[in-house]
């Protein structure tokens, strides 16, 4: 079970609907409304302590934010691919050309996918404002509210009409006018649920109050000139906070604080009926644009008196009031679009438009992290300094150690230094000039010369002993261990006698035609064992040997002689590497 919120967020007021379950199933756990006064859009602030007042949802699984649509870029464009990152990637330059009214770096695009039977995908196309998107998050995180979707009204109505029942629905098109507050929505379905094409109408039930609008400026004008009267201070700072109206969608040069009851009880028949000529007027265009032109019209949204009579006489068609078959938790109906936005909030994904891209994808949660990453940070800092002080301890201690070091290492060097003196046959070469105690070279060139000058006195023994540039030569105490291993694992299988006549090793250094190695020749007799394995024996030790890693070259025995008791010996020629020692047993 998961719990979310949705909000729809306009520039008059908001609604919200609190669900509750899964997208299979779900309740309303709250609902409601609110209408902004004017001293509520003067600042993000006050704008956002109206809404937390209002909601109190508590803790909730996810938020999703739904925008009006009113002020939107809307187009249909077709692409011969659907895939969204793909989309998304061409999206804005395939619809700059409908934007040269807009700055192209200040706006957002998204789409939803239309299901209108052309052979190309067809996709309806929102731009939005970037600044509306940052206004409304701006808003929301003033009532503690970070809601990783933005989405527009056109799309949350298209998800909360997907809680409308299918099974027997009728074929052919189905037809859903939404009468909001600041703008109203057209919306054309398929049989099954799929969207065939919608349009957002520029007018909402608070066109009937535009009369009103010279007199309630009048008003809140004389009221604020007052305010700058009383407390001039207060009045500066408070016009300087940003003035969200304009940029959360709708009119903001409507009158605010007015209920629709308080709106149509105050128009005048004259009035109303011109709103609804002209919704009738609007209505027809968007019908004949998405190819609907039979079947009822099912309406949602405010109850407008007339309104089914007049779009019944005027398009021709059946007119009837729609309900969700959702109730709130005290028995109303949540209202369309907010119950939408929550319902996507719980998974329903038929509305994939989300608004929050760009910068808006990472920066409000950055800040909400804020708060841990400084405490993180300053734990941090505080472990490195005191990490730094016991280095510095440490660091003191070891120079002490270094210096009681140097003085034991230079006390050493001038001891070696006068046996060289004393003694004639020592030559000068031997005597060390370097300074151990490093008193006269930089700390941090004392390791450096120290490496320098061993190497030196390397190259200068080395050409005093005559075996400069020379391979040192191999050992045949290494050779020797070699090979007795090796005849010892060789002859482990032999059941008859067997015995080493004598050894021969000598060391030689690399010359043109061979690496350093040890030449080994040695003599070796077996007698019978009776089985068969005496014959050929020779020929294995010698194409063993010849295998094994430390063997240069081939091994040679060039022929064997008979010996006491029906025996055989021969002498065996090999080279063997034994500059670097090897573990026999490994390498066999």
């Amino acid at each position: 079970m998961a719990t979310s919120l949705g909000i729809h967020l306009q520039s008059h007021g908001f609604d919200f609907v609190l669900l509750d379950g899964s997208t299979k199933r779900y309740v309303v756990k709250s609902s409601g409304s609110a209408i902004f006064s004017a001293e509520d859009v003067e600042n993000a602030k006050r704008l956002g302590k109206r809404i937390a007042e209002v909601v109190k949802s508590g803790k909730v699984d996810q938020v999703v934010v739904s925008l009006p649509a009113s002020g939107v870029v809307m187009r249909e464009l077709s692409l011969p691919f659907s895939d969204r990152e793909k989309v998304m990637q061409v999206l804005k330059f395939e619809i700059e050309s409908e934007l040269y009214h807009l700055s192209f770096d200040e706006v957002l695009a998204d789409f939803v996918e239309l299901s209108d039977g052309r052979a190309t995908p067809t996709l309806l196309v929102s731009v939005l404002g970037k600044d509306r998107v940052a206004t409304a998050l701006e808003v929301l995180d003033n009532a503690d509210f970070d809601p990783p979707i933005v989405s527009l009204s056109h799309g949350s109505l298209y998800a909360a009409l997907q809680a409308l029942p299918r099974e027997g629905a009728a074929e052919g098109l189905e037809t859903y006018l939404q009468v909001g507050d600041e703008s109203s929505h057209l919306m054309v379905l398929n049989a099954d649920g799929s969207l065939r094409g919608a349009r957002a109408l520029p007018m909402g039930w608070r066109e009937l109050s535009r009369l009103r609008d010279a007199a309630e400026a009048a008003e809140h004008t004389a009221r604020k000139a007052e305010e700058e009267d009383a407390d001039g201070t207060e009045a500066e700072e408070e016009s300087a906070d940003e003035v969200v109206a304009m940029v959360l969608g709708g009119d903001a040069s409507l009158p605010y604080g007015l209920s629709a009851e308080e709106v149509l009880a105050a128009a005048s028949p004259e009035q109303l009926q011109s709103f609804l000529s002209r919704l009738a007027v609007e209505v027809r265009r968007g019908l004949v644009a998405m190819g609907s032109q039979e079947g009822p019209i099912y309406l949602l949204g405010a109850s407008i008196p007339g309104l089914i009579e007049h779009l019944q006489a005027r398009l021709g068609r059946e007119v009837a009031p729609l309900s969700l078959g959702i109730d709130g938790a005290e028995g109303e109906e949540p209202p369309a679009i907010a119950l939408g936005a929550a319902m996507r909030g719980l998974g329903v994904e038929v509305d994939s438009m989300n608004f929050r891209q760009e910068e808006f994808r990472y920066a409000r949660g950055l800040e909400r992290v804020e708060g841990p990453l400084t405490l993180a940070l300053v734990g941090i800092i505080v472990f490195f300094a005191f990490q730094m002080a016991i280095n510095l301890k440490i660091a003191q201690q070891r120079k002490v150690d270094a210096a009681a070091v140097y003085a034991r290492a230079n006390q050493k060097v001038e001891l070696l230094n006068q046996r060289v003196r004393e003694d004639e046959e020592y030559p000068d070469e031997w005597i060390i000039k370097n300074n151990f105690a490093g008193t006269d070279v930089d700390e941090a060139q004392r390791i450096v010369l120290l490496s320098n000058n061993v190497l030196k006195a390397k190259k200068q023994l080395d050409e005093l002993m005559g075996e400069s540039d020379l391979e040192m030569p191999p050992s045949c105490l290494e050779a020797w261990r070699l090979l007795m291993l090796f005849l010892e694992d060789e002859m482990a299988d032999y059941q008859g006698r067997w015995m080493i006549e004598n050894f021969s090793f000598a060391s030689l250094d690399a010359n043109s035609r061979d690496q350093a190695h040890v030449q080994v020749k040695f003599g070796i007799t077996i007698f019978p064992d009776g089985s068969g394995q005496f014959i050929g024996r020779f020929d294995k030790i010698v194409a063993d040997l010849s295998r094994q890693p430390w063997t240069l070259g081939q091994a040679e025995l060039p022929s064997t002689e008979d010996a006491v008791e029906g025996s055989k010996t021969g002498a065996i020629t090999v080279k063997i590497l034994a500059s670097k020692p090897v573990n026999v047993e490994e390498a066999q």
